[in-house]
């Protein structure tokens, strides 16, 4: 009890705000229905009554079916899919206890009170939780125009790509094109799919390959081709895709230069290098154990991502932070 005092205590201004929302929407329900030629039609001004009189019960009872859904204590700058669907469980049992409560108590209001006073009570509800998020979201693309970007391509278009691109947002990167042949001349996130990554590469400043279903040998020439034209590239499939495993198995064999012994079925084979034994790999494996590991460490030099020293200076500069993929 003591904590959903504390929740409400901590979001005591949307709890206002709410107060005021569950009863405005049904007074311009009100209004939008029966307000016509600058006057309330005298026939049902009752109705006003009506809605006065339920008025306090029905805050009540709204206030305390929000905090049952878990409505108040939120981090709202976070909002997503899971609180939208308890904003719209609570506003839904709220309007069906409205229904009730109304003709248990009142009278039988008019349908279209019922139906629009939902719709607006869901509206009002939805967009005092997500506003400060949207506010954030636009503070941050402002922020971003004044902080030099550089121009990204990304190789895939399918699940792993979409992530790559969102985790992209939050850094200087930004994804001009993709490439993939199956989905060429169509976009990903708005940005343009190419089949061949060749006559886009002149035109970006690094390069990220997010497409698991590249074989090895695919993946060498776009490293080649990138060495070439002085470009930096990163291999992001196994961080993100993470072959579905709670370690990043490509990662871990990626980046072991020596002799590698996997045991998978109660069978162990050994091989020469991490790459070696990444390319053997043809289903989904979890990491259960590794043993006999060396690690070599190095401090990382943000500015010798993209070779573009001049942009990394200045976003640290602006943000106070230095440049990270992710």
């Amino acid at each position: 009890m003591k904590k959903v005092w504390d929740n409400v205590k901590k979001d005591l201004w949307i709890v206002l705000l709410d107060i005021i929302a569950v009863n405005a929407a049904y007074i311009l329900a009100l209004l939008i229905r029966f307000f016509v030629n600058g006057q309330f039609r005298p026939t049902v001004h009752y109705l006003i009554g009506d809605w006065a009189r339920f008025t306090p019960f029905y805050t009540v009872l709204a206030l305390v079916i929000f905090v049952l859904f878990r409505l108040y204590g939120g981090m709202w700058r976070y909002a997503g899919i899971n609180d939208m669907n308890r904003i719209i469980g609570a506003s839904l049992s709220a309007s069906v206890l409205h229904v009730i409560g109304t003709l248990l108590f009142i009278r039988r209001m008019p349908i279209s009170y019922y139906v629009i006073g939902a719709i607006l009570q869901l509206g009002f509800l939805v967009l005092i939780r997500f506003a400060y998020r949207i506010l954030l979201v636009e503070k941050k693309k402002v922020s971003a125009r004044n902080i030099p970007t550089v121009p990204t391509m990304i190789i895939g278009a399918g699940e792993t790509a979409r992530q790559a691109m969102k985790h992209l947002e939050d850094t200087p990167f930004r994804a001009t094109v993709a490439v993939d042949e199956k989905s060429a001349g169509m976009t990903l996130d708005g940005v343009p799919v190419l089949s061949d990554y060749a006559e886009a590469l002149q035109k970006v400043k690094a390069v990220f390959i997010a497409d698991p279903a590249l074989d090895k040998t695919r993946k060498e020439e776009i490293k080649r081709a990138c060495a070439a034209a002085e470009i930096e590239v990163q291999d992001y499939t196994g961080f993100l895709s993470n072959l579905g495993g709670r370690v990043p198995v490509a990662s871990v064999l990626e980046l072991t230069s020596g002799p590698v012994t996997l045991l998978m079925d109660g069978k162990s084979t050994t091989y020469g290098s991490g790459p070696e034994a990444l390319s053997a790999l043809n289903s989904r494996y979890d990491i259960k154990a590794i043993s006999n590991v060396t690690l070599e460490l190095s401090r990382p030099d943000t500015a010798s991502y993209v070779g573009y020293e001049a942009w990394a200076k200045e976003h640290k500069e602006a943000t106070g932070e230095d440049v990270s993929f992710f």
